[in-house]
């Protein structure tokens, strides 16, 4: 059982070990949100998130230094601003689900295969 109060290094320590058998998804085009783009889709985005999700927290891994535990209602509202720059990993607390994002626009899901 994963403990909730993981710092930055051992979430993300944790995601590159145990999210290693997951089954993703194809990509999936969600676009982007800054100066020169404006149609990241957020809706599509966010109900995607909810039906794989069954918990209110997840991870949000980014890097070494920077991932978190947060609320997946915040985690939704950051994706479109840290995909400016980064690619981005929200998972569950368990490791067994998990989308990722590329900071070109696309997505994809997935579940630990059993």
């Amino acid at each position: 059982m994963e403990s909730k109060s993981m710092d930055s290094r051992n979430i993300f320590i944790s995601s590159q070990h145990r999210l290693t058998n997951i089954e993703w998804s194809d990509l999936i085009y969600v676009g982007l949100n800054h100066a020169q783009a404006n149609e990241y889709k957020a809706e599509e985005v966010a109900e995607c998130a909810r039906s794989l999700f069954d918990q209110e927290e997840v991870y949000v891994v980014i890097g070494r230094h920077d991932s978190y535990l947060s609320t997946l209602a915040e985690a939704l509202e950051k994706v479109s601003e840290l995909l400016i720059s980064t690619d981005i990993l929200l998972c569950n607390t368990s490791f067994t689900k998990a989308m990722k994002f590329n900071k070109i626009g696309v997505m994809s899901y997935g579940l630990k295969r059993s």
